[in-house]
């Protein structure tokens, strides 16, 4: 006989039903129990009675979450008061001993987020921004409504993820004219010639900040050519005297985000040698 109870007389034909060790309704929250009474006459005659008895609940579980410590990724530009994550806790009690409340503990990041008490959902209090605000935490506390209450306490990583919302900034060469540069070539450049070397920044971070340069237009496309990794412009061949003395490039950068954003830089080429010193002399020799 396995069952927590045994019988005990307390007078003649007066039985009690005590209770023998500990009952946990967690496990077992009813028992169903067929009591026999055996007289010693002849032959002997029986009776029998079942006796239900319910196990009561009391508050002697806290609740409990479901993992020991969360992480929320969080695309940023995301709207204000759209639902982020959410929590879920678990008690084994019942009633109001398993009615649950959530509360974001750290008043730090009250101006971040807010938690639905009733359900645990957490919501953005402010549209986040990647290149201001990377990550932080939540500090979240469970309680049940029984008495006294009990409770659990869990950690939330926010992460906020980068969006594609910089495009890239040049920074060399600095436009003298609105996106215009004015740069100087000799006509006796060689094959292999540096020319210019192009930078650009972007504020965004891993793919959405890795940048390439390409040529998207040029006066002639086989005289030039750009490092798409590094900017840097370089000469494909020699400079020939049917090529215009002002030559057009503009040059591209674009970001590896999707949607891909991009700047655009003019360089204005003016060549420099031997035919503008003939000119000079021409116009001597003509006065």
């Amino acid at each position: 006989n396995n069952l927590p109870f045994k019988m005990e007389s307390s007078m003649k034909n007066n039985w009690k039903l005590l209770v023998q060790h500990g009952l946990d309704r967690e496990i077992i929250s009813r028992y169903d129990i067929s009591v026999t009474c055996t007289d010693a006459g002849e032959p002997p005659l029986t009776s029998k009675n079942n006796i239900r008895v319910d196990v009561s609940d009391v508050n002697d579980n806290a609740p409990t979450f479901t993992q020991v410590a969360y992480t929320a990724n969080v695309m940023e530009n995301n709207v204000i008061g759209d639902s982020i994550f959410s929590l879920t806790a678990n008690d084994p009690d019942t009633r109001q001993n398993a009615r649950l409340n959530f509360t974001i503990l750290n008043s730090v990041v009250a101006s971040y987020v807010s938690i639905d008490s009733q359900n645990g959902v957490i919501f953005a209090q402010k549209s986040f921004d990647y290149e201001q605000l990377k990550k932080f935490q939540i500090h979240v506390m469970v309680l049940d409504s029984g008495a006294p209450p009990l409770s659990s306490n869990v950690t939330v990583d926010v992460v906020i993820l980068d969006q594609n919302d910089n495009a890239p900034v040049i920074v060399n060469p600095l436009p003298e004219h609105g996106t215009t540069v004015m740069e100087t070539i000799s006509r006796f450049a060689e094959p292999g010639y540096l020319l210019a070397k192009v930078s650009a920044t972007d504020h965004d971070s891993g793919q959405n900040a890795r940048l390439t340069y390409h040529v998207f237009h040029a006066t002639h496309h086989n005289l030039f050519t750009i490092s798409e990794d590094t900017g840097e412009i370089w000469t494909i061949r020699g400079i020939e005297t049917k090529d215009a003395s002002k030559q057009r490039l503009v040059i591209v950068v674009n970001d590896n985000g999707i949607p891909s954003l991009s700047a655009t830089v003019t360089i204005v080429l003016f060549m420099e040698g031997s035919d503008t010193i003939s000119s000079a002399t021409s116009l001597s020799k003509d006065h």
